[in-house]
């Protein structure tokens, strides 16, 4: 079982209330963005143009950007399309080296 399947079953019986996520929830998202960026790494994914990592949890997605911030990560293509289409309310960005830069 993949380390993300654990983590969000802790996150589902954590629960939390209130507008954001819990912080139990922050540092799930996380650890999955990290085994998405792990994975991505492995299939040789150029990190320096800012790629989506994709959906890591339910309502999370994943994405690589620069701190600070290039013009290169504001482009779409490198955005995660779930997240600009609302069909994703929370992110996570890594910077290129997997190093995180927020989650919200």
């Amino acid at each position: 079982m993949r380390r993300v399947a654990l983590v969000a079953a802790l996150v589902l019986t954590a629960g939390g209330c209130g507008g954001g996520p819990s912080q139990a929830e922050k540092d799930a998202a996380v650890a999955a963005a990290h085994d998405a960026y792990e994975e991505a790494v492995e299939q040789g994914v150029e990190m320096s143009n800012g790629p989506c990592l994709g959906e890591i949890m339910e309502n999370w997605v994943a994405d690589v950007a620069h701190e600070p911030r290039e013009e290169i990560d504001d482009e779409p293509a490198n955005q995660c399309e779930a997240f600009r289409k609302g069909e994703a309310d929370h992110f996570v960005e890594l910077d290129p080296d997997g190093n995180l830069i927020r989650a919200e």
